[in-house]
């Protein structure tokens, strides 16, 4: 039953193509993918119970170009579904459904800037 609500709203999505929807399912998607690496991060770290070298050789692996990468992509990931809760949010909480748009349009602007930020401070 699971599957058939994911592929309706997917069918949802290709359908009414507009910014609430795109927005509804970069949420969901960037909510699993920041489970995974919360998971992935826990088991990383948990390498320091394994010894001092064991641990060197876990965050040695995140210290690449890829790893690099991968930290930027986090940083995307996060900023882009901590910034729609908080429009969710603010929307909710104080009856601005009518201006929801616009703080989408505020929201994206803001993650842009996250995001030029991140390239000097991550990838640079």
């Amino acid at each position: 039953m699971g599957i058939q609500k994911l592929k309706e709203g997917f069918k949802d999505l290709v359908k009414n193509k507009n910014p609430g929807m795109l927005s509804f399912w970069i949420h969901r998607v960037t909510g699993v993918a920041v489970t995974v690496f919360l998971f992935l991060h826990i088991f990383t770290l948990s390498s320091v119970f394994r010894g001092k070298d064991a641990y060197d050789y876990a965050i040695s692996k995140f210290d690449t170009k890829s790893g690099y990468i991968f930290q930027y992509v986090l940083l995307l990931a996060v900023a882009i579904h901590l910034l729609n809760g908080i429009r969710i949010t603010i929307a909710d909480f104080w009856c601005l459904s009518r201006i929801q748009k616009k703080l989408l349009w505020i929201s994206l602007l803001a993650f842009l800037l996250i995001a030029a930020v991140g390239v000097k401070t991550v990838l640079l």
